[in-house]
């Protein structure tokens, strides 16, 4: 796997921990790169609609994730969703035989993902061979697992829940054991 770039690094920063005012030095000291590469990269993600950079009068300028922004938003799902993939998961999630359905939902899905947040994933059918521990220490990430092996145990999972399965990213199969009904 190749390695990452410092410009991916300073990214990281803004994805990992959304709502933190870095201070140019902050980010010098995470990323011990020349001044000249962050101000570039720092322009550039304001100009993408990244990074948002406030300067009060009499205080030093500094930058925050700009996560009300599409842009943001979508950028850092997908930058997730590289990193899940880089990380072999996602190949490792389609080769589970047994494994019916397996959907990627809540904040990692959203985008809306932060340093200390979990992945939430669900899995429809038999859930051997996953091996999640591995996972979880390539990721640094807890991986919350919810499972049905069948459309009975499926059933059994609350209301509020499965609504937010279903608004997930589905990684392999599809969603034929849901049954919609509609009130008219």
């Amino acid at each position: 796997m190749a390695r990452k770039s410092k410009e991916e690094d300073i990214l990281k920063l803004f994805f990992n921990q959304p709502s933190k005012q870095w201070h140019f030095s902050k980010i010098k000291e995470k990323i011990p790169i020349s001044d000249s590469k962050i101000s570039k990269w720092l322009k550039k993600f304001q100009k993408e609609k990244l990074i948002l950079k406030t300067k009060k009068k009499g205080k030093m300028p500094y930058y925050i994730g700009n996560y009300r922004s599409p842009e943001y938003i979508n950028t850092k799902k997908i930058y997730g969703m590289n990193m899940l993939h880089k990380s072999r998961f996602l190949n490792h999630l389609r080769s589970l035989r047994g494994a019916k359905t397996i959907i990627l939902f809540g904040s990692f899905s959203t985008g809306d993902w932060y340093e200390e947040s979990d992945i939430d994933l669900f899995i429809y059918g038999e859930t051997e061979g996953f091996e999640q521990g591995k996972y979880e220490s390539k990721l640094g990430k807890e991986i919350q697992l919810f499972t049905a092996k069948n459309r009975k145990d499926f059933e059994k999972i609350g209301t509020r829940l499965i609504k937010n399965i279903i608004r997930g990213d589905i990684i392999k199969g599809e969603l034929d054991f849901i049954k919609v009904s509609f009130n008219a």
